[in-house]
């Protein structure tokens, strides 16, 4: 599994990494939330094949971290249709965190 590390990127940074990550690869993001103190663990489907459909399976899943301890879990997330960049704002303003 490949892992790819960004620090303190802006939500559509973000938002490409994930649309050109391949089936189980995983994106780690550091410094993230409006206190910069947030740590982003974000998964790719893995069923994705982008050669089949662009769009099919294209989901993530993040799991947020702040202090070591886990804050926040989503579930599946499309990545083009605005359902990622709404969850990112969301876990970036610190609202209604949650785990599974």
């Amino acid at each position: 599994m490949a892992v790819y590390q960004l620090n303190r990127p802006s939500i559509d940074t973000i938002i490409d990494y994930c649309n050109d990550l391949a089936a189980n690869e995983k994106l780690e993001v550091f410094e993230f939330g409006k206190n910069n103190d947030l740590v982003l663990h974000i998964y790719k489907d893995e069923e994705y094949d982008a050669s089949k459909d662009k769009d099919y399976s294209n989901l993530v899943n993040i799991s947020t971290a702040k202090d070591g301890k886990w804050v926040d879990d989503t579930g599946d997330i499309y990545v083009t249709d605005g359902s990622l960049c709404r969850e990112l704002e969301r876990i970036n303003s610190y609202e209604k965190f949650s785990t599974l």
